[in-house]
This record gives C-alpha cells, sequence and structure tokens, in this order.
C-alpha cells in the first residue's frame, strides 16, 4: 500500500485538484500499476513478437499515444514472471516501458516530424533513447546524455540490447549544453530529474516523506536544464520538457520560467490533437498534466515548445577544453576499407552503404552516425556509434554489437536457434545445432526468430559461444507456454 504524506495531499489539492479528483487519485494510487511494452522495430515487427504471446493466450490494448505500444491485459491472463525475465526482452524485441513515459517522444515526433540530430539530455536508462531511435529508423543522430556515471553503464547496455547505431553517449551536466552546443539540435527531449510524484504506484514509498522544500530546490535545476536546453536548440527546432512528477513547481512554473526568458523566440506547441483523449489531460496552456486516474497510469507532464530567432550563449564558456578537442578517430582510409570489405564478403554484407560513416582508431573498425561532425571539438563524447571489429594477424573479428545492430543485413553464414538453444546461448553454453551446419563455415550470426542475437564459432558439430561475458544471463528465463 502506498503511503502518501498529508502535505502532499493539502499540497496538491491546492493547486486545483478537486475533491472527487483528490479521491480518485488517492484510489488510483493503491492500485497495482498495468504492465506495458514498446515493441521495437528496430529488431523484429509486431506480429513476429506478439504472436507467440498471443498464441499463449495473453492479450493486449493499444496505447493511443504510441506506436508499437502495448498494455497487457491481465484480467484475461496474468503474466506468470516478471517481463524481464522472457527471451523477447533479452533480444531486444521489446522494452519494458511504462505508458505515460512514451509521450515525451511523440510529443516531440508530432512537433518535428524529420530531426536530424536530437539531444535526450537526461538519457538513462534508454527507454526515452531507443524510442527515439526507433522512431527515426536508426537515421541521424542521437545524443543520449546522462550525468551520473553509475547509470552511463545501463543506458549503454539498453542502447546495444536493441540494435540502436544512432547513438553517441556523452556525459556530462546538461547545463553545459547551451553554451558548448550552441544552436546545433533539431530537437531536445528534456525529461528532467524531478521528484518523482507520479510514480507512485510503482514505488510506494514515493510520497511517504514528500517535502515542498526539495520540490522548489529541483524546480531551480529543472529552469537552469531548460534554459540550456533551449539555447542548444536551432531555430526553429523543437524542445520538449517532461517529468514524472505532479507538482505545478516543477512542471507549469518551469516552463513559465522559459517563456519569460525568451519571451520573443518561445512559444507553446499545444498537445491538444497529439491523440484521442488528450483533453482529458490538456492545461489551459497546451501542456498535458497527467493524474494517474485520468489514463490509469502513472502521473507525468509533457509540454512542448518551437523557437524562432537565435539565442545568445556566454562566449567565455564556449571555448572547449584541450580534453575535449582530442579525438582519436579518424575517417578510413582505402587500405583498410578494401580490407573491411572484403572480411565483410563471409557474411554477404554489403558495406557500401556504410563507407561514408566507418572510421578507425589503430586496428579497430568504427560505424558513427551521420551529425557527429558537428560535434567534434565542442564536447566529450563517450561512446559512439558502433564498434565494428578488430584487426588482428588473422584478419578482423567482428564485434557483438555489430551483430546486434547490423546482422539483419548479413545474408550468409547465419544460423537460426530454437528457443531451448537461445536459451542456452544467452546463459553462455556452447550450441549443439539441432539443424544441420554444412553450408556454415567459421565466424557464424546467429538468430532467433530470424532477430540476430549474437555470434558464434563453427568447431566441428559444436557452435562455440562468443556472447560476452557480462551479458551472460546466469538465471533461466520464464517460458511462454
Amino acid at each position: 500500500m502506498a503511503t502518501i504524506s498529508e502535505h502532499f495531499i493539502q499540497h496538491i489539492s491546492e493547486q486545483g485538484l478537486a475533491t472527487d479528483e483528490l479521491a480518485a487519485f488517492i484510489d488510483y494510487c493503491q492500485q497495482p500499476l498495468r504492465r506495458s511494452i514498446r515493441l521495437n522495430s528496430l529488431i523484429s515487427n509486431d506480429q513476429t513478437t506478439l504472436e507467440p504471446w498471443l498464441e499463449a493466450g495473453f492479450q493486449f490494448e493499444p496505447i493511443p499515444w504510441a506506436a508499437n505500444a502495448y498494455w497487457f491485459d491481465q484480467t484475461v491472463k496474468s503474466l506468470p514472471a516478471g517481463l524481464g525475465n522472457y527471451i523477447a526482452h533479452q533480444q531486444g524485441q521489446f522494452y519494458i516501458q511504462e505508458a505515460s513515459s512514451m509521450l515525451p517522444v511523440s510529443a516531440l515526433f508530432a512537433a518535428c516530424p524529420n530531426p536530424k540530430i536530437v539531444l535526450d539530455m537526461a538519457a538513462a536508462p534508454g527507454s526515452k533513447t531507443t524510442q527515439l531511435a526507433a522512431m527515426m529508423n536508426n537515421q541521424g543522430l542521437i545524443v543520449a546524455n546522462e550525468l551520473s556515471s553509475s547509470r552511463l553503464k545501463g543506458l549503454f547496455s539498453n542502447i546495444q540490447r536493441c540494435g540502436v547505431s544512432n547513438v553517441c553517449l556523452t556525459h556530462a551536466d546538461g547545463q553545459v549544453f547551451g553554451n558548448k552546443t550552441p544552436e546545433t539540435f533539431d530537437a531536445i527531449l528534456l525529461d528532467a530529474p524531478c521528484g518523482g510524484e507520479g510514480t507512485v504506484r510503482k514505488d510506494p514509498e514515493a510520497l511517504k516523506d514528500w517535502d515542498l522544500n526539495s520540490v522548489i530546490a529541483m524546480s531551480q535545476l529543472q529552469k537552469a536544464l531548460i534554459s540550456s536546453a533551449f539555447m542548444a536548440l536551432k531555430p526553429g527546432g523543437t524542445l520538449v520538457y517532461s517529468t514524472c512528477t505532479l507538482s505545478k513547481e516543477e512542471n507549469q512554473q518551469v516552463c513559465q520560467h522559459l517563456l519569460d526568458s525568451y519571451p520573443e523566440q518561445v512559444s507553446v506547441f499545444s498537445l491538444a490533437s497529439l491523440f484521442d483523449g488528450a483533453h482529458k489531460a490538456l492545461t489551459e496552456e497546451g501542456y498535458l498534466h497527467i493524474f494517474p486516474q485520468i489514463f490509469d497510469s502513472e502521473g507525468f507532464f509533457v509540454a512542448c515548445f518551437k523557437k524562432s530567432g537565435t539565442t545568445n550563449s556566454d562566449p567565455e564558456t564556449q571555448l572547449p577544453t584541450q580534453a575535449q578537442l582530442r579525438f582519436p578517430f579518424s575517417k578510413i582510409d582505402n587500405q583498410n576499407l578494401q580490407n573491411f570489405t572484403a572480411y565483410a564478403e563471409h557474411f554477404a554484407w554489403d558495406i557500401s552503404q556504410l563507407a561514408d560513416n566507418l572510421w578507425q582508431r589503430k586496428n579497430e573498425i568504427w560505424y558513427f552516425p551521420n551529425g557527429i561532425d558537428n560535434l567534434i571539438g565542442k564536447i566529450k563524447m563517450d561512446r559512439m556509434g558502433v564498434k565494428l571489429a578488430e584487426a588482428h594477424k588473422k584478419g578482423f573479428q567482428l564485434e557483438h554489437q555489430a551483430a546486434i545492430a547490423f546482422g539483419q543485413d548479413f545474408r550468409a553464414n547465419r544460423l537460426g536457434l530454437t528457443a531451448s538453444e537461445t536459451r542456452s546461448f544467452y546463459q553462455g553454453r556452447d550450441i549443439f545445432p539441432e539443424t544441420a551446419t554444412d553450408n556454415l563455415s567459421s565466424e557464424i550470426l546467429l538468430t532467433y526468430q530470424s532477430a540476430p542475437i549474437g555470434l558464434g564459432k563453427k568447431v566441428n558439430n559444436r557452435i562455440k559461444n562468443k556472447l560476452p561475458r557480462d551479458l551472460v544471463r546466469d538465471a533461466s528465463f520464464a517460458r511462454l507456454d
């Protein structure tokens, strides 16, 4: 049972929540949160992902504001295990994401349908980054920033698992982007750090020790971040501000700070027509202020803005440091391109479309998304694009992340595994395949339901497991049958 501070109840009632709405809010806070997933179009399609679940008797309800997204209808059949315990999740066929948190990306694309370079300013754990990548079909560039070093690893893991290739990770305070990358991005998503008042259905302690002073302190950080984001936005660009909290101090008042700071350059993009039913959560400004009882979801807030004209930044803070200027990569040279092209023929992988995006560092070959040149020398980048391969004395050795991101384009030396074999693969075991492997040689792409899961090496009648150790799953998987 959720414990809700009386101070919060008083606070939120003073902000306009009517008596009957307040009663409904408190009631919904005590109810379990509906389980929801977003299918990952970079890995699989809806039919391939959902069909085994439907055959097992599960039913789904489409989420009206997000593509390829569904609630589980647990009144028909309940989940016997956590969604993270199924092969399809490990493979990246779906992402476990709360329904209301899918709204910010939908709002961004409603206002900016074809962005070329996007900043996800507070990206971990990666739900919105991977949603952005799917909406962009891995084209263009996403800069996924995360201040917390402990959360950066998880962000990278989710990006890799979901087959994302158009992301550059940065590890910086979001407040630096306005000055270090002024007027650089077509669209920016600021899913701001917040008090988390809307997460009480998932975290029963979220409102137990609620304190107004903490809310006000958080709003000061949010105002600094939204100003930085607006300065980093190109004229004509789109800024989406969102939180999973409910107080106006962290929502409407932060948005008003932006409007007051740049009165001639910022306008609200109304979300009234974002989806059928949006009016239920629409504020007079055109924002969405979602309480849990409105859509039977987590609480959330989403606002969208357009920028006209330019913003002035502080020239002294634009100067990059020497550490930021160092960029140890160069465009691939002709010899390495020829060698890597010949190596790719082993998989009948045509890399001609990637040639302009290939870079090298010592004996490594990398794929960097279009637009990365705009960031070199401006901000330090941690992990960029996809590491494809390393050159050794006996030739190239393909990387796991390359297999996941580009394996769909491999036309040879592929081996489809059964569900049982796939479970063994993810548990780090070698595979003794049921199907014939006479037509396969040496390095092999392993797939499940036609989508890549990793690499193996054929040794007689055995496939040696090449899954990186940090991705090996020691626990068993849940079954649909």
